[in-house]
């Protein structure tokens, strides 16, 4: 698929979307004032907007060093703003009450993460023909490792969604400060309505005890950028930190790739 046909499919999927996205719509002063608060030392890049008939919302992209995230934020009639997300990606969205929105607006979100991608001429777009939504890669990137070996794939690039996933899934949860050589080790992004926002982030436990993870630096390709010390001194305080290592399987169960 080539780069020109690429740009015709995000088109035809702005038209598509025409009466959900505000491409134009400036973010209002109190929305830009509730993002820096909410996390006062990262970068903040505005992506645009999403308007309904009753609700409209904002779409911003934060980094701070190796991390990157997404957050959005709704703005109701007579209402103060308030931040119904944030983490390393949104997809998929949560279900629960407070933080839901719906398809349409999920859609449109989407359009305008692969619209900025597009604009910032990403490295997925360098290696690939698809286009990705994402601006963080830290699922992928452990995916990268684990998979070839274990047959076991996150499929996320959310930290609240590989929290969930390792939970549930083929692994052993372990004290992450003991965390052994090839641990993936998680520490979910945490936010509040109103701020402050804990960007979080996700790895693999290397065996001289540094942590390997996507670095938002260098375009979101894998990197030893944390040492086990220094990722518990970050995250553990205000996100909680946790490791978890994957049950071996059998060399029938691990699908080719």
């Amino acid at each position: 698929m080539s780069n020109r046909y690429v740009v015709v499919c995000l088109l035809w999927w702005t038209v598509l979307c025409a009466h959900t996205m505000g491409q134009s719509m400036e973010a209002p002063v109190a929305v830009r004032e509730l993002i820096q608060r909410a996390d006062a030392s990262a970068n903040v890049e505005y992506c645009g907007a999403v308007s309904t008939r009753k609700v409209e919302y904002y779409l911003f992209l934060l980094q701070q060093k190796a991390l990157a995230g997404i957050v959005l934020v709704r703005q109701r009639a007579g209402a103060p703003p308030a931040i119904v997300d944030a983490d390393t990606s949104l997809f998929p969205f949560r279900e629960d009450s407070e933080r839901s929105v719906e398809k349409s607006v999920q859609d449109a979100i989407e359009v305008l993460l692969r619209r900025r991608n597009l604009a910032k001429k990403s490295r997925a777009l360098e290696r690939t023909s698809r286009l990705y939504p994402e601006v963080s890669a830290v699922g992928r990137e452990i995916d990268r490792v684990i998979y070839p070996i274990s047959g076991f794939r996150l499929g996320s690039n959310s930290t609240h969604e590989i929290w969930r996933l390792l939970r549930s899934g083929p692994t052993v949860a372990v004290d992450p400060r003991t965390a052994p050589p090839g641990s993936i080790i998680v520490s979910p992004t945490q936010s509040s309505p109103y701020g402050p926002i804990y960007l979080g982030h996700a790895g693999i436990v290397g065996f001289d005890g540094s942590i390997y993870s996507a670095d938002a630096r260098y375009g979101g390709v894998r990197a030893k950028n944390f040492s086990l010390t220094s990722w518990l001194r970050q995250f553990s305080a205000a996100n909680g930190s946790y490791a978890f290592v994957l049950h071996a399987a059998s060399d029938k169960n691990i699908q080719g790739h």
